[in-house]
């Protein structure tokens, strides 16, 4: 994807094809690695005895943290100047959502959406990027106070780190040799945008400083920010809480079990993959077996999870799809 298809205007344009494909074919590749460990026949039977209010509570956890998300993101627009109201900042973020889901991670999907976003209420492209630059930021901070909260609770609960995991020689290396291939590509598309990146390094550096400097001056906004962060990312951590719920057996170590929730969805955010599809899967099987969890129980806790956060994208590609013209 070009920098230039996403600022011109007209019609947002979808994706590059071969892009999307790479990022199927990595997913499915972990996939199949992942059930041909776990065998496909224990995962159904699994699935087979899924409880429905713990799953449907997942998708309500993905809405919910959509609306969280959008609080954030309308107020980094405030910041900048724009203010469409409530109900656009939400779209936007349904459709950066979906867009992370569909491109090769974040960065991407935060460009499209920016373009997208600008494009349907007239604003600068370079004041909604920006926009979406302290959001990320914003995040960031949340997240790193939800990662810490649930360690320290977790270590109070009890909790013990374990010392060595056993690894399937055959998986591991086809596992070194995906992510390989996946860095690599990340390293030549990295390169590429850099060229961009450094036509307008000033500009953007001078932008940056003001933004900064801007939120800076707000400090109840950042402070109210990162509580919002919290409360999304709490909200996500608990969509594979329900997740796993719904498929495992009663009396798991819950306390124990929360600091896996914000690692599982750290690997799950990986570039190169579908909506994190088998990255999650390899993640929640390799630390939920420290707790005894079954790999079929921890696979189909982050297929459920994987699907939620699909239903959850709908609406955004919808929204995409129609194109950047503002409604009537």
């Amino acid at each position: 994807m070009r920098l230039g298809d996403l600022t011109d205007q007209g019609s947002p344009r979808p994706p590059s094809n071969w892009r999307r494909g790479f990022a199927l074919l990595v997913s499915a590749a972990l996939l199949g690695l992942i059930l041909w460990r776990i065998h496909p026949e224990r995962l159904g039977r699994v699935l087979s005895q899924l409880q429905p209010m713990p799953a449907f509570a997942a998708l309500l956890c993905v809405i919910s943290a959509a609306l969280l998300l959008a609080i954030r993101w309308r107020w980094m627009l405030q910041i900048q100047g724009f203010d469409d109201g409530f109900l656009a900042a939400w779209r936007g973020v349904l459709v950066g959502n979906a867009l992370s889901a569909a491109l090769l991670g974040a960065v991407l999907g935060d460009v499209a959406k920016s373009a997208w976003y600008s494009r349907r209420h007239g604003h600068a492209f370079g004041g909604v990027l920006l926009a979406c630059g302290l959001d990320r930021l914003c995040g960031g901070f949340g997240l790193a106070v939800y990662a810490a909260a649930t360690l320290v609770l977790a270590v109070l609960g009890g909790a013990r780190l374990p010392v060595q995991m056993e690894w399937n020689p055959n998986m591991l290396r086809a596992l070194v040799w995906i992510i390989g291939v996946a860095g690599l590509i990340g390293a030549l598309l990295f390169f590429r945008f850099r060229v961009h990146l450094l036509e307008h390094r000033q500009e953007v550096h001078r932008r940056v400083g003001e933004a900064w400097q801007l939120l800076r001056m707000h400090p109840g906004l950042l402070v109210a920010a990162m509580g919002v962060s919290f409360l999304a990312h709490l909200l996500i951590g608990a969509t594979l809480g329900c997740a796993l719920a719904a498929v495992s057996p009663t009396g798991l170590p819950w306390f124990a079990l929360l600091w896996t929730f914000p690692a599982i969805s750290l690997a799950a955010a990986m570039p190169f993959t579908f909506a994190g599809a088998g990255a999650r899967e390899g993640a929640a099987l390799a630390i939920w077996s420290w707790f005894g969890i079954p790999g079929p129980v921890a696979v189909a806790a982050s297929l459920i999870t994987f699907l939620a956060t699909l239903l959850g994208a709908i609406p955004g590609s919808l929204l995409f799809l129609q194109g950047a013209r503002k409604p009537c």
